[in-house]
């Protein structure tokens, strides 16, 4: 027998619980190795005790007290490159879409990394395009930014993400979509739509199903931002959506509950705001490196926002677009709620023209918002009342798009200006409503290729709706409703 088989270090599992197995021995194991078993089953070490180790099982294999296990070489663990693209890999990183296997492994299984210092990181300045008003008009996304997603189910968040990822074709953007613990339904209908046609080309899913083991469930976040900060280090922006951390969360308290971790507040372990914050954190725009712009999504049944997950993770991202279940069913896209969203970084992403047409707009539906109160308690309004809420109403018929079409962000700051000029006198909302997909046309058309280009150049608002209002025969002789 050779030297080397004395040195090895085997551990003997002790105890079981599902998924978790206490292993004595292992006197070198640190947290987040890998340990086999003698047919190669993993398991990753969650907890150094003073006399045994804890890991979370990650293949499908019965563990038994008794059975060794030993620390796997500090080895290469995924196959991570270009052919991912295109692909649907598991919380392991291997593929599961039947197209074939991956090239050998070149990375090593790395899911903890420190996020970095500021000296690292840089100033967000470039938008992230959605092609939604909504969005790149109103509350934008910068490249880096940590943008929460949030509302009830249904509620329209996953087709958003879906648009979003597909309107990145021709930008040099990769994207990952990661589903955490989701039916298999839902992702194979989510590949039929982003691993077939242009989006295949630069779009990754990594997905977790509700039938997998919880190790799986909560490694998925990780093993993504550890893909998603390869392409970061080739000079790739990266486009990272969490579905969604909700669940991430549940599970979570599933394994600290079963480790007999004391429970904190709603039965989460003590560490969840740390857990998530560490992961969301990695995210950002980067010194000399691409950017990753982190999308994570909380759908949850909860109507209040003071949930404990739904705060943690406010706390920690750049903003959240607030989505509404009632307006998604009501065919409203995006279904987002202006005065319950917030983008802290991205309208440092816009030009100083869309800023104020931004605030515009904002102003304009709040106090639209306030006036229809009173209106509902018989008070009697004003004329001036009367056309703002006309304005408004206009302005949300031009904000409401069809969940596949795109527009770009300087053609739609000409057809958003339109309702503050004399345009939209005596037009009422349901003109802009029939007509707004020709508006939409003209507008990305070369009779407003001086208008876009003073999107991007001109600092003066009424300035700029001066011009819109001499191109006023230009949208006329397309609208055919009075």
């Amino acid at each position: 027998m050779s030297s080397a088989e004395f040195t090895r270090e085997v551990g003997i599992v002790r105890a079981t619980k599902h998924y978790l197995i206490s292993v004595e021995g292992l006197p070198s194991a640190h947290v987040h190795d890998i340990i086999v078993n003698e047919e190669g089953g993993r398991a990753l070490i969650t907890t150094l005790l003073h006399d045994a180790v804890e890991a979370m099982i990650l293949d499908p294999f019965d563990a038994h007290p008794g059975q060794q296990f030993e620390l796997h070489e500090r080895a290469d663990h995924f196959s991570i490159g270009p052919h991912l693209l295109g692909r649907m890999v598991n919380a392991l990183g291997d593929p599961i879409d039947g197209k074939g296997g991956f090239p050998a492994k070149n990375a090593p299984f790395e899911i903890e990394r420190e996020a970095g210092d500021l000296a690292r990181r840089s100033p967000i300045t470039k938008q992230l395009v959605t092609g939604f008003s909504m969005v790149d008009t109103v509350l934008p996304i910068g490249k880096g930014q940590r943008q929460l997603l949030m509302g009830q189910v249904q509620s329209g968040t996953d087709a958003f993400c879906r648009e979003v990822i597909r309107n990145q074709q021709g930008t040099d953007t990769v994207c990952m979509y990661v589903t955490i613990g989701k039916p298999a339904f839902f992702v194979r209908r989510l590949a039929e739509q982003l691993l077939v046609g242009p989006p295949a080309a630069y779009t990754t899913i990594l997905a977790s199903f509700s039938s997998d083991p919880a190790p799986l469930i909560t490694l998925a976040p990780s093993v993504a931002l550890y893909i998603a900060e390869y392409w970061s280090e080739q000079g790739k922006d990266v486009v990272l959506v969490f579905d969604d951390l909700y669940t991430h969360a549940k599970y979570l308290r599933e394994i600290a509950l079963l480790e007999g971790r004391l429970p904190g507040r709603d039965s989460y372990p003590g560490d969840i705001f740390y857990q998530q914050a560490h992961l969301i954190e990695r995210a950002g725009s980067f010194s000399g490196k691409g950017s990753i712009t982190l999308l994570p999504v909380l759908q949850t049944d909860l109507e209040s926002y003071t949930d404990l997950i739904m705060t943690n993770i406010m706390g920690t991202t750049d903003g959240h677009l607030s989505f509404s279940a009632t307006q998604y069913a009501q065919g409203v896209f995006p279904p987002i709620l202006e005065e319950e969203s917030v983008t802290r970084v991205g309208k440092h992403t816009q030009s100083a023209l869309q800023k104020q047409l931004s605030t515009a707009i904002m102003a304009l539906l709040a106090e639209a918002k306030e006036h229809e109160r009173y209106m509902q308690f018989g008070a009697q309004v004003s004329e001036t009342s009367t056309n703002l809420i006309t304005t408004a109403h206009a302005v949300r018929a031009l904000l409401d798009q069809d969940e596949n079409e795109h527009i770009p962000p300087d053609a739609q700051a000409i057809v958003l200006a339109l309702p503050f000029t004399s345009f939209s006198s005596s037009k009422d909302p349901t003109f802009f409503l029939r007509n707004r997909a020709a508006l939409r046309q003209v507008a990305c058309g070369p009779d407003c290729a001086g208008l876009r280009e003073m999107v991007r150049t001109e600092s003066e608002f009424e300035r700029f709706l001066h011009h819109v209002e001499e191109h006023a025969h230009v949208f006329i002789a397309v609208c055919h409703v009075y």
